[in-house]
């Protein structure tokens, strides 16, 4: 591995107007107003080639939306180096690939410990929900080789918050910088590399990981573009073709055709309620700790609390068998 560099978010190779690419229809449709389909439209959908919804997530400065203008093969997304997160709102791009219509939704910080203060209303959640619908076929987790961070971790653990613990049945590792590897293995770097969270990660989601160079252009970029879209025909060919689930997922299916506004309002409380039972939970924010670094700190904590309980439950219990030593020595 060369230097490690900054995170930042790359800049796509593309220009605004993008490059055609030949077996590529481009389109954007970042509007949210393009969820509600009258009835002629979603048959006329359905009569369609069949279609892949890939949901790009990770911590900002990873290069999200680099890695969907990459794979779309034209700067549908804000990319830019930025000291802050250049990605605001939820926006999606599409474009044909093979026998597929592909939709790529980028998503902004919506994972990491700040997103209570970034979208306190849980309204950009809930969009998400609702561009995704009926679910993602997969979920591509970006973070930058050599730059895994306690950060990363952090919007690991915000992605199975928001969309539940299957979704890692669903998640494909893409490493951005892939240029950083300087002709080296991918595989190799990740067999050997000695941040062991990365490799649990890796290990969750089933070995399934790929890696972009965000400015390669011509016959580099799509070769990247045919390595990931394996790993997510392997994925869909493995679940029947159906796209991820959950009870969200089924309210937003259900509101289909109600008024935008009303959906999102709807999809947004019981995002806000899921939230609020997971912060009820006892002992919830010790599983918010980093946990590289947290596994032993959290196991000292619960001893310590429970040596604790254990002491008040013989504190609550000495009163009474003091006294009873107490009568028996009268007694005698």
């Amino acid at each position: 591995m060369r230097g490690q560099k900054t995170a930042r978010d790359e800049e796509n190779a593309y220009g605004i107007q993008g490059t055609r690419v030949p077996g590529y229809v481009l389109s954007g449709s970042g509007a949210y107003r393009s969820l509600v389909l009258t009835g002629l439209e979603a048959r006329e959908s359905a009569l369609q080639e069949p279609r892949l919804r890939l949901l790009l997530a990770g911590r900002s400065g990873t290069g999200k939306s680099a890695t969907g203008n990459s794979i779309l093969g034209q700067k549908r997304f804000i990319s830019r180096l930025g000291a802050t997160s250049v990605t605001r709102t939820c926006a999606t791009g599409s474009c044909r690939w093979a026998k597929w219509d592909v939709e790529i939704i980028d998503t902004p910080d919506l994972f990491s410990s700040e997103v209570s203060q970034t979208d306190p209303d849980c309204t950009e959640r809930s969009r998400c929900y609702l561009l995704s619908a009926p679910g993602p076929h997969a979920l591509l987790l970006v973070t930058q080789l050599g730059r895994f961070t306690a950060q990363d971790q952090q919007a690991w653990r915000g992605v199975k918050a928001l969309f539940g613990d299957g979704i890692v049945t669903r998640t494909i590792v893409v490493f951005t910088r892939e240029e950083d590897l300087a002709g080296g293995s991918l595989q190799h770097y990740v067999r050997d590399t000695e941040n062991r969270a990365l490799r649990e990660l890796v290990a969750e989601c089933g070995d399934r990981f790929c890696a972009f160079d965000n400015r390669a252009t011509g016959g580099k970029r799509e070769a990247q573009v045919m390595a990931l879209m394996g790993l997510v025909e392997e994925l869909v060919r493995h679940h029947g073709g159906a796209p991820y689930t959950n009870d969200l997922y089924s309210l937003a299916q259900a509101l289909e055709g109600a008024d935008p506004e009303k959906r999102l309002r709807r999809v947004a409380e019981r995002v806000a309620c899921a939230q609020r039972r997971r912060e009820r939970w006892p002992l919830t924010w010790l599983w918010r700790w980093p946990k590289a670094r947290g596994a032993w700190r959290k196991l000292g904590v619960c001893t310590l609390v429970g040596a604790l309980v254990l002491l008040c439950v013989l504190y609550r219990h000495r009163p009474e068998a003091l006294q009873a030593s107490h009568c028996c020595g009268l007694s005698r």
